[in-house]
């Protein structure tokens, strides 16, 4: 039987990139999304039910504050013995297959099989010179990132084989799993939330942080989904400030990625 993956997500007042990243994951080989909607008063959740990706997704609404945590633990305990693999990411967070174009032909790699979770890392993206919201799509509009080995990419999302999912703890980063944790080399690694060091081979994660500045202040206003503390002050011009590598490969999708938003 062909594996399942699943991505659990929570989301809040995120309707302008709902679509665009349901179908580049799609594109990318996940078959369901489990999404919790914290509290949105932008209609995502119904933009989502009138959109050719609501046979793929699961719309939970979810009131905690702050809520995150708390709408995976609920995933653990309803949905995840529906899925082999299960990613947990945010809205700003794009998986990418280095080289590849599925996330599916990745975790069917030897390298992977004794483990239980798979960590990503981060590169992050900033504002590539948008002061406003641009038009267009979030992956062809942000191309300049921090350098590989800055620290804030040493941040790790959790790919998760879900029968090995004992307990959900006290961060989004990384989980308590019955077997051992591996990189995306396949090598082991420590499940730490921030690693020693980067691993961009195989796949990764682009993490869409800051956007334009116009769309940074929205984010700092609407509120964190792990914590009721806003964002610092400095992120912006901090991030602005290093991202300065020029990083296209996430264009490559583009052509497929607009084709399936127009279906």
């Amino acid at each position: 039987m062909m594996d399942k993956i699943a991505i659990c997500a929570i989301f809040k007042d995120e309707a302008p990139y709902l679509l665009e990243w349901l179908a580049f994951h799609k594109m990318i080989g996940v078959d369901l999304f489990v999404l919790y909607d914290n509290g949105s008063t932008d209609g995502g959740a119904d933009l989502i039910r009138g959109s050719s990706f609501a046979r793929n997704a699961t719309l939970i609404e979810w009131s905690d504050r702050p809520g995150q945590l708390s709408a995976y633990r609920h995933f653990h305990e309803y949905h995840a013995g529906d899925f082999t693999w299960a990613a947990f990411i945010d809205l700003d967070e794009f998986i990418m297959p280095v080289g590849g174009s599925s996330i599916r032909e990745i975790l069917m790699r030897k390298a992977y099989d004794k483990y239980s979770d798979i960590l990503l890392n981060w590169l992050v993206f900033g504002p590539s010179g948008h002061a406003k919201k641009p038009n267009g799509l979030t992956v062809e509009n942000f191309t300049r990132r921090i350098p590989d080995d800055a620290e804030a990419n040493r941040h790790v999302k959790s790919l998760v084989r879900t029968k090995d999912l004992m307990r959900i703890g006290s961060t989004p980063h990384i989980f308590d799993c019955s077997g051992p944790t591996c990189n995306t080399r396949g090598e082991t690694v420590m499940s730490h939330a921030v690693q020693p060091t980067t691993c961009h081979e195989v796949a990764l994660i682009n993490h869409y942080f800051t956007k334009s500045r116009e769309e940074w202040n929205f984010k700092r206003q609407r509120g964190r989904g792990d914590s009721l503390d806003p964002y610092g002050d400095r992120i912006f011009s901090d991030v602005e400030r290093q991202a300065t590598v020029e990083d296209t490969r996430a264009l490559r999708f583009v052509p497929r990625l607009r084709a399936l938003l127009a279906a």
